[in-house]
């Protein structure tokens, strides 16, 4: 790891995966087979390990295949964007540049959120080790990804 990157003082694969990509995304069935989106998004984090919840939110845009610009208005600054196979973060100063071929964790975490978006929540369930449930609420989608297996060092289960 780079010792000018954020994981200098943050580590942001301790962030549990349901936290970095609890992201609720609510889309018109119209959208699912759309080549852009834009739109605004509400992200909110419980941290188990101090029992504090969060939220933040944004502008999110997505350009299909492999473009995703999360940018945050709360809190102001922050920014997650992928671009292609490239991870650029902003948190609250901290910036960094993560190579998801080199990358694993990244990767998958990269592959999960874009899948989910376009609307492939089966294939982000398989990659994950998942199971996938669809709940339909008038024109809404409620997804949620479930671990098969029992969390490890604190993570959820609900990806």
């Amino acid at each position: 790891m780079q010792k000018n990157s954020i994981f200098a003082d943050f580590n942001l694969m301790d962030i549990p995966m349901k936290h970095f990509l609890s992201i609720l995304f609510i889309f018109n069935i119209l959208l699912l087979s759309a080549q852009s989106i834009e739109s605004d998004f509400k992200q909110i984090k419980f941290i188990k390990a101090s029992g504090k919840t969060t939220e933040s939110s944004g502008k999110l845009k997505f350009q299909n295949p492999a473009q995703l610009n999360m940018s945050y208005n709360n809190p102001s600054g922050d920014y997650f964007i992928i671009d292609g196979k490239n991870i650029k973060i902003n948190l609250q100063g901290k910036k960094t540049t993560i190579d998801s071929g080199k990358n694993v964790a990244m990767r998958t975490q990269k592959n999960t959120l874009l899948n989910c978006i376009m609307g492939n929540w089966q294939q982000a369930a398989d990659d994950n080790n998942a199971a996938v449930s669809i709940s339909d609420k008038a024109k809404e989608k409620i997804i949620t990804i479930t671990a098969k297996e029992t969390a490890v060092r604190g993570y959820s289960k609900i990806i």
